[in-house]
């Protein structure tokens, strides 16, 4: 396998040319559970549909991260005072027990391995799950329990196929983050592969592309394994809160998606220009910790026609982190990108 991983997410219509022509070769695709009643069970049109699209893709020439099933995800709707709520949607069906329970570890450990079994030669390198250091993805599981969860699945996949690149990645590093890279990489010799992260400087947290250097380097000493940026980006639309907003969203606990606007900015604000510049200095961070890097996947190809957190089309929050536009044209950040790509090749 290539030692450095250069990927996004994308929909299956995304044009392959432009994705190669970026320097983009990976493409991350998420994977449902298998089985429709039980372990060793019917399997689900969604699971052969997935499948489909990823062997589509190898023939289109791209390689794939797959991602395994995660047990759900919150989104954002409004009570009747018109106030954002979350609300949790499971992804596990009732078969496969409780979340934190050893029946749902067992279950989700013969759930990877059948996965990497049916995929093999497809999917090369797999992400567990998605931010299981965070509640809107980690439901009700405590940090203990969400690596144990993610050890299951490692074992389960490594089981099936040895050769495969195998971790899970956090939503920045917050305390349970912490908690769970300890557990991840106490063993050496244990089944997790990289260390992987997600970030998002100057949209969901403070910051720029600077900040970059100072997580990969954490990140490196904690685990003693390359790390993975599994999503990095910048939303290229979206106002900044003004400092009342900003004051009323810690008062009332509401999401971005409530106001609709951006708590952070980098250099001036989210525009396509800025998005470009974002991109480019990244990628120049990137270059300086390359020997520490396994790869990064750059969130995201497309931009989204409405949010998947509240499903407005008006709000920022998940709509506008795309290379390309809606309709596929090229964004200023797809150069910025290209010329990154190249950067942290030579």
């Amino acid at each position: 396998m290539s030692d450095l991983f250069i990927g996004t997410s994308a929909y299956p219509e995304a044009d392959e040319s432009l994705l190669k022509e970026a320097g983009i070769g990976w493409v991350r695709q998420g994977f449902p559970v298998p089985f429709e009643g039980k372990i060793g069970g019917r399997t689900t049109d969604a699971f052969h549909k997935a499948k489909a699209r990823a062997e589509d893709w190898n023939a289109r020439g791209m390689k794939i991260m797959g991602v395994t099933p995660g047990p759900g995800v919150m989104t954002w709707k409004p009570d009747e005072q018109g106030k954002m709520r979350g609300v949790w949607n499971s992804r596990y069906p009732e078969w496969m027990g409780e979340l934190g329970s050893e029946e749902l570890c067992q279950n989700y450990q013969a759930i990877c391995g059948f996965l990497a079994d049916q995929l093999h030669g497809v999917v090369e390198m797999w992400q567990i799950a998605n931010e299981l250091n965070i509640t809107q993805f980690a439901g009700s599981l405590t940090p203990d329990q969400a690596s144990q969860l993610a050890l299951s699945s490692a074992y389960g996949l490594k089981a099936s196929d040895s050769s495969l690149f195998v971790g899970t990645n956090m939503a920045g590093l917050n305390q349970a983050a912490h908690q769970m890279l300890k557990n991840l990489h106490a063993d050496p010799d244990g089944p997790i592969n990289y260390c992987g992260i997600d970030c998002y400087f100057g949209t969901w947290s403070p910051g720029g592309p600077e900040n970059w250097a100072g997580v990969i380097d954490e990140l490196y000493d904690i685990s003693g394994v390359k790390v993975l940026v599994n999503e990095w980006g910048y939303s290229s639309a979206g106002e900044v809160m003004t400092e009342d907003e900003k004051e009323l969203q810690n008062k009332l606990r509401i999401p971005n998606c409530q106001l609709k606007k951006w708590r952070h900015a980098w250099s001036g604000g989210h525009t396509p220009e800025i998005q470009a510049q974002f991109v480019k200095r990244a990628y120049e961070i990137f270059r300086e910790r390359r020997d520490k890097l396994l790869g990064a996947f750059f969130y995201r190809w497309e931009d989204q026609e409405k949010c998947w957190q509240c499903g407005e089309p008006d709000c920022p929050a998940e709509t506008a982190w795309g290379l390309v536009d809606i309709q596929g044209n090229p964004k200023p950040a797809f150069h910025a990108f290209k010329e990154g790509v190249s950067l942290i090749s030579q």
